[in-house]
């Protein structure tokens, strides 16, 4: 099959898009860029087949809504199953009041909170004085960075992380319309009368430093 080669570019152009709008991992971790990985990276993405008409008739509209996005939350729930898992990193079981937690991130000189939307809504009021707007992530005491994560994925904890304390390398690729390198991978191939696609980043946790992050689990009081 052959597609419309400019449905495709701008199939890739809305896909990266989507990606780089959406990166949460560049604002928690130092992001190094490499040429080459090792058996040790993971691939963080998705594979859909879909109908090969978005690339082909011209009354379709070739962006799979959420593509990039999808990556990109896959990236940030990788890192925070990580830390969770590492037996070394500091836990803080939580029975006080939800407006006392900031005493525990004060002695990161560089935070990000990480913190469940199980708590989203009593932290902003309790705290409302304490939190500014002014930036792309909110911000308690006009310091550390408050960024939201689903309380599927995070429960009843939260994170609390320096941004000294994550390396992490991402492999880059070479977009073929821009010859520009990109962050994420966008395979196209012709299945019959369905188009493969393969959306993915290719990731490695290069090293945690245990001393600069915490986990907070909330009990009840």
């Amino acid at each position: 099959m052959n597609y419309n080669e400019e449905k495709v570019k701008k199939f890739r152009e809305y896909t990266l898009e989507d990606y780089n709008r959406s990166l949460i991992i560049e604002d928690i971790a130092q992001v190094i860029d490499v040429e080459k990985t090792d058996g040790t990276f993971t691939q963080i993405g998705i594979r859909p087949l879909l109908d090969d008409a978005f690339l082909v008739e011209p009354n379709f509209d070739p962006r799979l809504p959420g593509a990039g996005r999808f990556v990109a939350i896959g990236e940030r729930d990788f890192l925070i199953k990580n830390i969770l898992e590492k037996e070394n990193i500091k836990k803080i079981e939580f029975k006080e009041d939800i407006k006392e937690f900031p005493k525990h991130v004060c002695d990161l000189d560089n935070a990000i909170i990480l913190l469940s939307t199980k708590f989203y809504v009593e932290v902003f009021t309790k705290l409302m004085k304490r939190i500014d707007y002014d930036e792309k992530y909110p911000r308690l005491d006009r310091r550390y960075r408050i960024i939201s994560v689903p309380e599927k994925v995070l429960g009843n904890k939260m994170i609390f992380i320096d941004r000294d304390a994550v390396l992490w390398e991402k492999q880059k690729f070479q977009d073929p319309f821009t010859k520009k390198d990109e962050k994420i991978d966008i395979k196209i191939v012709s299945k019959g009368e369905k188009v493969d696609i393969t959306i993915r980043s290719v990731n490695k946790i290069k090293d945690l430093d245990f001393e600069l992050i915490k986990v907070l689990e909330v009990r009840e009081k």
